[in-house]
């Protein structure tokens, strides 16, 4: 069974048509990756797929449940988590209250098995930025903010996760430690 199916998923923006009829599924426990040029639509496919945009036609299925119509809180709560192009964290919260605030998401949703702090102290060894946990976000180094934004998706421990242009704005080095991270 797939994990996430997209079928016949159009989505206009007054005369421009971003995607269309995009068909895509995946399965528990692969990589995959969306690739094109800027403008492709790519970011508008997680848009879709995490609730920020709904589809002008088409559905979004998730763990065969079609959750077209739910709002990006209800489907974080269900195992869907992202980062994005652009950085989007609190920069005038530290890096570990950044993860609690992620951590509690999935805590809503009867998730009891372990506590936020406990979440966000396993994402934190997981990346590897414990050491950043009392640096305020917005004193972060490009790298390390990308850092931080992949354990805040990790803290939800999430069943599908999305990574919009990660190692955008990273240099080789970030890169490669970034690509090895993600292997794990």
């Amino acid at each position: 069974m797939s994990l996430l199916d997209v079928s016949g998923v159009t989505v206009r923006f007054g005369g421009h048509m971003a995607l269309h009829d995009v068909a895509l599924s995946v399965v528990p426990g692969r990589i995959v990756g969306l690739i094109g040029p800027n403008g492709a639509g790519k970011t508008t496919m997680f848009n879709v797929i995490t609730g920020l945009q709904e589809p002008t036609t088409g559905k979004v299925a998730f763990n065969g449940i079609d959750i077209t119509g739910f709002k990006p809180h209800d489907r974080a709560q269900r195992g869907i988590a992202r980062t994005f192009q652009r950085l989007e964290l609190f920069g005038s919260l530290t890096v570990e209250e950044n993860l609690l605030v992620a951590g509690e998401v999935r805590r809503t949703f009867g998730e009891h098995s372990a506590s936020a702090a406990d979440r966000t102290t396993e994402a934190m060894a997981t990346v590897g930025i414990e050491h950043l946990a009392d640096i305020r976000a917005d004193n972060l180094s490009t790298g390390q903010a990308r850092l931080v934004e992949l354990a805040r998706a990790l803290v939800t421990r999430p069943k599908l996760l999305l990574l919009d242009e990660p190692a955008s704005g990273l240099d080789a080095d970030e890169t490669t430690t970034f690509a090895a991270l993600l292997q794990r």
